[in-house]
C-alpha cells in the first residue's frame, strides 16, 4: 500500500478521534457549540465540521479549541 494512503488514513481516525474527543468534553460542560464559539473564537459552523471529523484544523485552533474547552491540545488528541 502506498504511504501516503497509510497517512490519508492516520489522518482521517485522527480528525474522527478529534470531534469525538471535542464533542464528549462539550457535553461534560454541558455547553453548547454557540457558547464553545464564543469561548474559543471558533465559527460555530467550523466547530460542527470540526466535531463531524470533517475539519482539518489549525494548530493555532486546536489550542483555542482546548483553551475553550478547559483542556490540552493532548488531551483532544488522544484516545480516552
Amino acid at each position: 500500500m502506498p504511504q501516503y494512503l497509510k497517512l490519508d488514513q492516520a489522518a482521517s481516525e485522527l480528525a474522527t478521534r478529534l470531534g469525538e474527543n471535542c464533542r464528549s468534553r462539550r457535553a461534560k460542560l454541558k455547553i453548547s457549540q454557540a457558547e464553545l464559539s464564543e469561548r474559543s473564537g471558533i465559527a460555530a459552523s467550523h466547530l460542527s465540521y470540526i466535531e463531524h471529523g470533517k475539519a482539518n484544523p489549525t494548530l493555532e485552533i486546536l489550542e483555542n479549541l482546548a483553551d475553550g474547552l478547559g483542556c490540552s491540545v493532548l488531551d483532544l488528541l488522544s484516545a480516552e
